[in-house]
């Protein structure tokens, strides 16, 4: 399995100066909603799922990293977007560092197996610390899709 098989080059972000983890799953739904990838009448319900998911614990795995992950009845496809945020926040990772990545998926409800097949690959891909490190570092949207691209290919 592949990131990319899941991720656009327009789902990529980076800059983010989010306040706190709600704020940041606002701007990366906003962003869904703005690419039509979801519609605006699914927002407040998958905030609402994302968020009751970070309330049993966070999904903050530490090294910088964190996925939130929420599944949709009416989601046709796995979507995965993601986030950089150059200053960090904190997520209340397991570590307790801040989050400078984020790796956020949105799951159809009718495939639950393929949703956790793809958490398992950005976790595994998330070990390596210089992939972390070089997505950290990327200066623009289309530099952090090439690394994300590059490492699912090798």
């Amino acid at each position: 399995m592949k990131i990319i098989d899941y991720l656009s080059d327009d789902l990529v972000l980076t800059g983010l100066e989010p306040a706190d983890k709600n704020q940041l799953c606002q701007f990366m739904v906003d962003h869904l909603i703005d690419k039509g990838r979801i519609t605006p009448e699914r927002r407040q319900i998958l905030l609402d799922k994302l968020l009751e998911r970070e309330a049993l614990s966070s999904t903050g795995i530490g090294g910088g990293v964190a996925i939130p992950h929420a599944s949709g009845e009416n989601i046709d496809d796995m979507i995965v977007t993601v986030g950089q945020i150059p200053g960090g926040i904190d997520y209340q990772s397991i570590d307790e560092k801040p989050v400078y990545l984020v790796f956020m998926i949105v799951g159809s409800e009718r495939v639950p197996r393929v949703h956790l097949q793809l958490l398992a690959t950005i976790v595994r891909a998330c070990k390596n610390n210089v992939f972390v490190e070089s997505l950290i570092a990327a200066k623009t949207p289309e530099q952090a899709y090439k690394i994300i691209a590059e490492h699912d290919n090798s």
